[in-house]
């Protein structure tokens, strides 16, 4: 490395003259570095040699008798999968029944309509009854979001100098 400077500074001082070569390598240093930084700070920090005792972590896990108590944010997710997997259940259902009304068009003999008809309506109040689990998750899931966003704004209160609520309106002026 020192014989790379080393030549660089002979090749300026020759050509430029002394003052203007230190000036153009002092320069080319600089950029170097402010390039380099970057690089250094983003790249991964060698191992410790001393062995070191990790870290608690943040949330410390429940003991083993006692369960874990999910937060709000947790249960809200898990109140969303559920309204999900509802949904879905109705769309299956909805294929099912689609299924049956398509065999009930085509059906040749009275025993068949009779039992695909009999199925139909089974379906159908089945599907009524999704409907209203749907509506009971729907619900659950909403007041578990309000819930999660209420106890989020709690640990994290607004700035004292804004309010909760805006103005609005046409008298509004931002000064």
């Amino acid at each position: 490395m020192a014989k790379h400077r080393d030549l660089a500074q002979i090749v300026f001082a020759t050509t430029l003259g002394r003052a203007s070569a230190a000036r153009i390598l002092r320069t080319v240093v600089m950029a170097g570095a402010m390039i380099g930084t970057p690089l250094v700070a983003a790249a991964e920090t060698a191992p410790a040699k001393e062995a070191t005792k990790p870290a608690p972590p943040a949330n410390p896990p429940a003991s083993a008798g006692a369960p874990a108590v999910p937060t709000r944010a947790e249960e809200a997710k898990a109140a969303k999968d559920a309204v999900r997997a509802v949904e879905t259940e109705i769309k299956d259902h909805d294929k099912a029944i689609a299924a049956t009304t398509r065999s009930l068009k085509v059906a040749k003999t009275a025993a068949d309509t009779e039992t695909l008809t009999a199925t139909l309506a089974a379906q159908k109040t089945h599907k009524d009854e999704l409907k209203t689990k749907l509506a009971t998750a729907k619900a659950d899931a909403k007041r578990a979001d309000d819930a999660a966003k209420a106890e989020a704004r709690a640990k994290n209160p607004p700035r004292p100098r804004t309010s909760a609520t805006r103005p609005v309106g046409r008298g509004f002026i931002l000064s």
